[in-house]
């Protein structure tokens, strides 16, 4: 790959749904290990991971449980990342679920005891969890931050693929919003520079390694919050270490959807997110966002 190039994978499957429209267990880690072997370039799908975590590393796996039990990280996906994270050689005990609210994971299938090898599932706002006792600068503002990311060596990212009634696109970089005690103070001007100076926070782009996005559901119109008459079935995930490049080719994906089901480009209902930009720009340099510097590889298995 050419230097300065992001390798972005997306990956998808016809077969990712049963009959009655539930991803399919088999078919979601099959879609998992080829994106991690075609990203890393080898054939073994836990060795890719050794790319991004280290054996004797603390992991957090940041889901997206907003919408409900559909437009939500699918729990059969981290499933399959914590066995392979497993297989990697990372013990149980040293991985962590996460999200912001206990009552969310719930509502998108997850539970406290879901992982019988060691693995936590948690809220911030569980007993004992909870944010950070020192502000931290975001932009113009600050927020506190949730002590599971602050206590972990490495976070995957694990977000769904989602409009956003305001940001546009509600991607990964979006998904770290989950980690501060007030989101809400970062959503003016379409989240622009927000999203940007959110991500920039050195415990959030130090720790933040790998992004997986669960594209299976996606919430093409209607969202954040999970809306039933605007989901796709697409099954599929986009994968890469740039979260920039991951959400540039997300939005392509998500706007190929909206026009397939006659909905407007974002910028004609004056959404489009242009913190990506800002995000790519000399200014917060987090990643690109242009095709000419994104080596994407489409699979369909």
């Amino acid at each position: 790959m050419p230097p300065g190039k992001s390798k972005i994978i997306a990956v998808r499957s016809t077969k990712a749904f049963d009959s009655a429209g539930k991803p399919q267990a088999a078919v979601v880690t099959d879609l998992l290990r080829t994106g991690l072997q075609l990203l890393g370039g080898i054939a073994d799908a836990a060795a890719a991971l050794a790319a991004y975590v280290q054996p004797q590393q603390t992991v957090g796996l940041k889901v997206n449980c907003l919408g409900k039990r559909v437009a939500v990280t699918q729990p059969l996906l981290t499933e399959s990342l914590v066995a392979l994270l497993q297989q990697a050689g990372v013990s149980g005990d040293k991985i962590t679920v996460w999200d912001r609210t206990t009552d969310e994971l719930k509502s998108a299938g997850y539970t406290a005891n879901m992982f019988k090898s060691g693995p936590r599932c948690l809220g911030t706002d569980a007993v004992g969890v909870g944010y950070s006792d020192d502000l931290y600068p975001i932009g113009s503002g600050g927020s506190l931050l949730s002590t599971i990311l602050l206590g972990v060596d490495v976070n995957i990212n694990l977000p769904v693929l989602k409009d956003h009634s305001l940001a546009g696109l509600a991607g990964g970089m979006k998904n770290y919003y989950g980690a501060l005690h007030n989101p809400n103070k970062y959503h003016d001007n379409r989240c622009d520079p927000h999203v940007a100076d959110v991500n920039a926070l050195p415990e959030i782009r130090r720790k933040n390694k790998l992004t997986i996005m669960d594209c299976l559901l996606v919430q093409y119109h209607g969202g954040p919050a999970y809306n039933p008459g605007f989901v796709a079935r697409h099954g599929g995930l986009i994968l890469g270490a740039d979260p920039v490049a991951v959400d540039f080719v997300a939005l392509a994906i998500l706007e190929k959807i909206r026009a397939a089901n006659g909905k407007k480009p974002l910028e004609r209902e004056g959404r489009y997110p242009t913190w990506l930009a800002t995000a790519a720009s000399e200014k917060y340099a987090l990643g690109n966002a242009s095709w000419e510097k994104i080596d994407l590889v489409e699979k369909l298995i």
